[in-house]
């Protein structure tokens, strides 16, 4: 069960890295449009982000506390959420 507990970790750390580059990519284009739906994506996307860091840090602290049977859950949510941010920044980009 400690693989799922990696993947899961992992998963994680992948969003919080998708999440910063859409931030990225919305601030971008803040800056050269000024449009306040922008504004209000990135500070959607950097609480998405932050929310994400502190799930690996609780991975990677808390393991131990975490029962086996909450592990195909938290791996389903968060890869579930790796492919909705990847589908965001794919459409975000094109």
């Amino acid at each position: 069960m400690a693989l799922l507990m990696d993947l899961s970790m992992y998963s994680a750390a992948i969003s919080a890295a998708l999440l910063l580059i859409l931030t990225v990519v919305y601030l971008r284009v803040y800056k050269d449009t000024r449009a306040q739906f922008s504004l209000g994506l990135s500070i959607f996307a950097s609480i998405l982000f932050t929310q994400n860091i502190v799930a690996v840090y609780s991975f990677l602290t808390m393991a131990s506390y975490i029962g086996e049977q909450f592990l195909p859950f938290l791996l389903t949510s968060n890869l579930a959420q790796v492919l909705g941010v990847a589908v965001l920044l794919r459409t975000t980009t094109r």
